[in-house]
């Protein structure tokens, strides 16, 4: 991508996004079997009733809607003003702002969030970001998180035909391999894990349906390069 100083290049990924927030809803329905497990594997590790969950990109609303019906304390954080102020309305506890520099106190929340978001930061956001997630999480509090799986961003670039700039046309500024996420998170947090994964649609599907799922779920586990293959980790503050 073209070199940009870090503050045009966090504007114009955010632009992206909220793009696709406002005006294609729709787009983040695929997210639903990845999200879906996360809130799964809380309602797993949780071990208190109503556990304090913080998700970072809020995306269209699918994981704090389904927090709330869970019965949990939901706090949702995407840049994007509309997105905040929409979740607000919905009842959510939505702030406007971004993992670099969270508008939260020390040791606030039991689990914080960051599925498909640690792709979309540079270098410097990445740094700050996993300080940020380490200070607002309770001691042995849990960070989970998805990103897509040794992406070659490469083949999503686009061209803008007016100012002919290239750009990632998802704003993605990373990709990552396992080691990669590990050595980023280890240093600050304990229990690491990393594993290939990839997140099917099982619901509504034919028997044909079926059996590719599970075979793209088997594929991806051992580290086939299929398409939407994903990185999950957890880890502990």
């Amino acid at each position: 991508m073209t070199n940009k100083n870090n503050s045009t290049a966090v504007k114009d990924t955010q632009k992206i996004w909220a793009h696709f927030q406002k005006s294609y809803p729709d787009t983040f329905e695929g997210a639903r079997p990845r999200l879906g497990y996360i809130l799964k594997e809380i309602s797993r590790k949780k071990e208190i009733p109503v556990p304090r969950v913080l998700n970072i990109g809020a995306g269209n609303g699918f994981f704090e809607e389904s927090s709330k019906h869970a019965g949990w304390d939901i706090y949702s954080l995407d840049p994007d003003a509309d997105t905040s102020k929409n979740l607000s309305d919905r009842g959510v506890k939505a702030y406007q702002g971004n993992v670099a520099a969270m508008p939260f106190d020390d040791d606030s929340f039991d689990f914080v969030v960051a599925s498909e978001v640690l792709e979309h930061l540079n270098d410097h956001q990445l740094d700050r970001g996993k300080k940020e997630v380490c200070r607002v999480l309770k001691n042995r509090g849990y960070f989970i998180g998805t990103v897509p799986y040794c992406e070659d961003l490469s083949l999503s670039l686009v061209v803008c035909p007016k100012c002919e700039e290239n750009f990632h046309r998802w704003g993605h500024e990373q990709s990552f391999d396992l080691g990669k996420i590990e050595n980023i998170l280890s240093p600050l947090f304990s229990d690491v894990q990393v594993k290939r994964r990839a997140f099917v649609q099982f619901k509504g599907q034919g028997v044909w349906g079926l059996f590719e799922g599970m075979v793209r779920m088997i594929l991806a586990r051992y580290g086939a390069r299929i398409s939407s293959t994903n990185i999950y980790f957890i880890a502990r503050a």
